[in-house]
C-alpha cells in the first residue's frame, strides 16, 4: 500500500480515534499563539479535512490547506475552504505563517526531515513563522502503544502499535461493510521522535518558543508546540 492509500484509510477512520473529541482543545492553543502575530495569510500543511483552516477562513484570515490524500482533500473542500492535494515543495506562493497540526511533523522520516523544513522556509516570508506541535516521548511512546479496537454500524478497525527505536509504528486493519460483503484494507503508519536538538540545529529556523501540553488531561505532557521563525 502507498502512502497515499494509507493516509486514505486513515482518512476512513480518523472519526473512530476520537481526534474530533479534542481537535478544538488543540486548536485553541494555536489561536492564542496566532492572535499574538500579525499576519495576513497562512498555509496549514497536512489539513486533514480542513477544521483548522475553516475556522481560520470564518474570521477572515487567507488560509490555504495542503494535503497528500486526496480523500482528505475532497473532506476539506466540502467546507468550502481552499484545500490542495499537493506537498509543500511543490508550492510557488509565499506566506505569513505555515502550520501543521496534530503531529504532522512525527509523520517525517529521518531521511525527509531537514528537506522538509527547507521546503517549509521556501513558502514562509522571511520573518515569518512556522508553528507546528509534536508527540512528546511519552506521547509517542507510551500513550497510544498497545492494541485498539473501534467500531461502528459499517466500520470496523484493529490497529496493534509500539514504540522501538525512536520509532512508533502502527499496523492498521479495517473491514468495511457494504450490503453485507465486507472489504479488508491493511496500512502500516510510522511515527519519528524528535527532540529539542533536532529543531535547533535547521539552518533557515530559529526556535523562538516551546510550548508543552497536556492535550489528552493524561498523567504527563504529551504535545509540545514549537514556534519556529524563519531567518
Amino acid at each position: 500500500m502507498s502512502s497515499k492509500e494509507a493516509l486514505d484509510l486513515y482518512a476512513k477512520i480518523e472519526d473512530l480515534l476520537g481526534v474530533s473529541e479534542v481537535a478544538p482543545r488543540l486548536y485553541s492553543f494555536y489561536f492564542d499563539i496566532l492572535k499574538d502575530i500579525e499576519f495576513d495569510s497562512l498555509l496549514d500543511i497536512g489539513c486533514g479535512k480542513g477544521e483548522f483552516i475553516e475556522v481560520l477562513s470564518n474570521i477572515g484570515i487567507n488560509a490555504v490547506g495542503i494535503d497528500k490524500s486526496p480523500l482528505m482533500v475532497k473532506e476539506a473542500k466540502k467546507r468550502g475552504v481552499v484545500a490542495i492535494e499537493a506537498e509543500v515543495k511543490d508550492i510557488k506562493e509565499q506566506f505569513d505563517i505555515a502550520t501543521a497540526t496534530f503531529d504532522m511533523v512525527n509523520y517525517l522520516a529521518p531521511t525527509e526531515f531537514e528537506s522538509f523544513f527547507s521546503d517549509v522556509a521556501k513558502v514562509v516570508k522571511k520573518g515569518g513563522y512556522f508553528i507546528f506541535d509534536i508527540n512528546s516521548l511519552y506521547g509517542i511512546s507510551e500513550m497510544a502503544v498497545g492494541n485498539f479496537i473501534a467500531q461502528d454500524k459499517n466500520r470496523f478497525v484493529a490497529i496493534e502499535s509500539f514504540y522501538e527505536d525512536r520509532v512508533y509504528k502502527s499496523y492498521f486493519t479495517l473491514f468495511e461493510n457494504n450490503n453485507n460483503c465486507y472489504k479488508k484494507s491493511e496500512a502500516k503508519i510510522f511515527q519519528y521522535y524528535y527532540e529539542d536538538s533536532d529543531f535547533k540545529k535547521l539552518k533557515d529556523w530559529r526556535v523562538v518558543k516551546t510550548l508543552p501540553i497536556n492535550l489528552y488531561e493524561t498523567e504527563s505532557i504529551d504535545k509540545i508546540i514549537y514556534i519556529l521563525r524563519r531567518l
